[in-house]
């Protein structure tokens, strides 16, 4: 009854501080993954508008230069046969206006049977050295006689800014196989087709798109786009692991024979690629039949990411995190010294200063227990009163240390001869209670049983005690009652106790 009140007053454990601090840097960290996350969220939205705006700049690049394809073809159409110095200006005008045309042809279908017609015609035309001819864009590039087949698709018309570009009259376009599905489509289906990429007689990495004329069958006429000269990504996009590819569709983008250009920017670090996403954008460009789709991706990193907000909560964490831990160690050790002040409180209110053993006020709680358990149990219990005889006679000859040592001493010997559940009490001076609870049901029973722990006491208690130099014989007179329930109360139970003690003691001097 009276531990209730101590009971409730709880120490924090070390685990707990510990399991506390744990959910607040768990907190800590959550907050900074969320700071990280936006971060990567408003990288990657940065990357995919600056993506786009550069998509729509390339898409602006390439159908204007097809529609150039168109207006070539649709003049030709109109008045190339009669006015072909017309023509050449408007050529000439368009390529210097538009860095990615790298020249304009025109292409004829010509028979097997009509080849050296043909070719007669044109050199009586201007051109005394045409021929036609074709050229291997294989490892040994070069020109190669023309292989015999049904029809041949000799250029009959370039302007082109670059120098020598004259010496591409008469190529067969269909000698390369690349150019051949391409120039065999436009013709066949009547609409724009793009060629697959390839390299220049010049070198540079080109594509061409062929267009029919409504007015030929056999007459079909192309642009040279050179990849070198379509806009490249600007500085916006081109960042730390940046890359951009834009390619065939008959290819992959990690096939380089399919690409039309492919730029990045510096390369981040193993840690960067490991802990951090890859963005990625891909799109079809609006190109004519759109066979063209550009990849971009971007490896983000450190770079991406507000280092000084990141370090500031990281700091405050782990500041928070050290106050809260010093904080929950303080109220630890408050808590811990109200419960031992209280428990010290309660043992100078419970206890025996002298002997350590419970006193008077925790003998009367005890005793109440003894007889609530005796209620339940329908048992008996007893109350056994023992007093030193003589003790005043010790204090007075010997002293008052002599006297606390015997105190101390009893004591100890009757904690010896009882049980757990039993209490030794020291009402003060040389007057001690035992409470004895279950002894049994029945009343002999129980008797006996605590006749036998007074006995057992007397002797102990009477064995030869060592005091400072001498010996000294101890003697004790004992009083014992029994009870069952609440019957008695408890100071009657302590006067019975206490009357059968004293006839022993008067028994004694008898």
């Amino acid at each position: 009854m009276i531990n209730a009140k101590l009971n409730a007053i709880k120490p924090i454990s070390t685990l707990a501080i510990y399991l506390a601090l744990v959910v607040w840097v768990s907190l800590c960290l959550i907050a900074l993954w969320a700071v990280v996350n936006l971060n990567l969220r408003d990288a990657e939205r940065s990357f995919t508008e600056h993506g786009e705006d550069y998509v729509d700049k390339l898409n602006r690049s390439m159908v204007s230069s097809e529609t150039v394809l168109k207006g070539f073809s649709a003049l030709f159409a109109a008045i190339g046969n009669t006015n072909p110095d017309k023509v050449s200006v408007y050529v000439k005008s368009v390529i210097e206006t538009n860095d990615q045309i790298f020249a304009l042809e025109i292409i004829q279908k010509v028979g097997k049977k009509q080849l050296q017609d043909f070719i007669v015609s044109k050199r009586l035309g201007g051109n005394p050295s045409f021929t036609v001819k074709s050229f291997s864009f294989g490892d040994n590039r070069g020109w190669v006689p023309p292989q015999d087949k049904l029809f041949y698709y000799p250029v009959i018309y370039m302007e082109s800014l670059s120098s020598g570009s004259q010496e591409i009259l008469g190529l067969d376009v269909s000698s390369a196989p690349f150019l051949e599905s391409a120039v065999t489509q436009a013709i066949t289906l009547r609409r724009p087709v793009a060629s697959h990429p390839f390299r220049l007689i010049q070198g540079n990495v080109a594509y061409v798109v062929f267009c029919p004329i409504k007015s030929e069958e056999n007459m079909i006429v192309d642009m040279i786009i050179d990849t070198s000269k379509l806009q490249r990504p600007s500085d916006n996009l081109m960042r730390d692991g940046f890359s951009a590819t834009v390619y065939h569709r008959d290819f992959s983008a990690q096939d380089p024979k399919g690409h039309l250009f492919s730029v990045s920017g510096s390369t981040r670090s193993a840690i960067e690629t490991a802990i951090f996403p890859l963005f990625r954008h891909q799109k079809s460009l609006a190109t004519m039949g759109e066979p063209f789709s550009i990849l971009m991706t971007r490896q983000a990193g450190w770079t991406d990411l507000s280092l000084k907000l990141i370090g500031l909560i990281a700091l405050l964490s782990f500041v928070s995190s050290a106050i809260l831990y010093i904080y929950l160690r303080s109220v630890q050790r408050g808590r811990l010294e109200h419960i031992n002040h209280q428990n010290l409180l309660w043992k100078l209110a419970n206890q025996d200063g002298l002997t350590g053993i419970p006193n008077r006020m925790l003998m009367i709680d005890r005793l109440e227990q003894a007889i609530a358990v005796s209620d339940r149990s329908s048992q008996y219990g007893a109350v056994i009163f023992l007093d030193i005889d003589n003790f005043k006679a010790l204090n007075d000859t010997k002293g008052h240390d002599a006297g606390d040592l015997l105190l101390i001493e009893v004591a100890k010997r009757i904690k010896h001869c009882i049980r757990d559940v039993d209490t030794v009490a020291r009402l003060g001076g040389d007057e001690f209670i035992v409470i004895l609870s279950e002894l049994g049901s029945e009343f002999a029973e129980s008797n006996a049983a605590a006749t036998q722990v007074a006995d057992k006491i007397r002797t102990v208690v009477e064995q030869p005690c060592r005091l400072q130099l001498f010996d000294y014989q101890v003697a004790v007179s004992i009083g014992m009652t029994l009870f069952k329930g609440s019957e008695k109360t408890i100071n009657q139970l302590l006067k019975a106790a206490d009357d059968a003690m004293y006839q022993q003691k008067a028994m004694h001097h008898h």
